[in-house]
C-alpha cells in the first residue's frame, strides 16, 4: 500500500541476512509474516549476546521508532523470513487501518516489561538474601557469586 512518498512494503530475507544494525537510525517497524528473527546486542563483536527471538506474527524494531532513538540491537533473519515494513511516517495511518497491529505492539512491549520486571525481582531477592547472610555468615561473597551464577543460568535457559 503506497502512501505518497511513505510506504508500507513487504521484504524477504534469507537466513543470516542482517535486517538492521545496532546504532542505525530507527525509521521502520517490522511485522513478521513468516519466519523468525534473532535480536543481538553487539552482533559479531566480543560480548555478542542473543537477546531475543521474534517469531511469526510478532513485531520488532518498534522501540526505536516510538522513542525516536537509534536501534539498540541488530536484527538477523534466523531462517527465511518475510516481513511487512512500515516506515515511521506511514505508521499512524497504517495502525489506523490495521488496528490489530497495535495489539501486537502492545503485547510486545508488555512482554518486555514483564521479563525485565521478573529479572529485577530476582536480582532484588539475591541482594536481600546477600544482606541477610552478611549478618549471619562470613562466606557471603561466595554465596552471592553462586546465586548470581544461578540467576544468569536461568536467564540463558529462558532465552534458549
Amino acid at each position: 500500500m503506497e502512501q505518497g512518498v511513505n510506504m508500507v512494503r513487504e521484504a524477504k530475507y534469507k537466513k543470516g541476512n542482517i535486517i538492521y544494525r545496532q546504532g542505525e537510525a530507527a525509521n521502520e517497524i517490522f511485522f513478521i509474516k513468516y519466519g523468525s528473527v534473532y535480536l543481538y546486542l553487539d552482533y559479531k563483536k566480543e560480548g555478542e549476546k542473543l537477546i531475543s527471538i521474534a517469531r511469526e506474527g510478532k513485531v520488532f524494531g518498534e522501540l526505536g521508532v516510538i522513542e525516536g532513538k537509534p536501534r539498540t540491537m541488530t536484527a538477523v533473519a534466523a531462517d527465511e523470513t518475510i516481513v511487512t515494513i512500515v516506515d515511521k511516517e506511514s505508521f499512524p495511518s497504517y495502525i489506523k487501518e490495521n488496528q490489530n497491529k497495535m495489539i501486537i505492539i502492545m503485547e510486545s512491549l508488555s512482554s518486555r516489561i514483564r521479563a525485565q520486571s521478573q529479572k529485577l525481582v530476582k536480582a532484588c531477592k539475591v541482594v536481600a538474601t546477600y544482606l541477610e547472610e552478611k549478618e549471619s555468615k562470613k562466606s557471603v561473597d561466595k554465596a552471592l557469586i553462586e546465586k548470581m551464577k544461578t540467576l544468569a543460568a536461568e536467564d540463558r535457559r529462558a532465552k534458549g
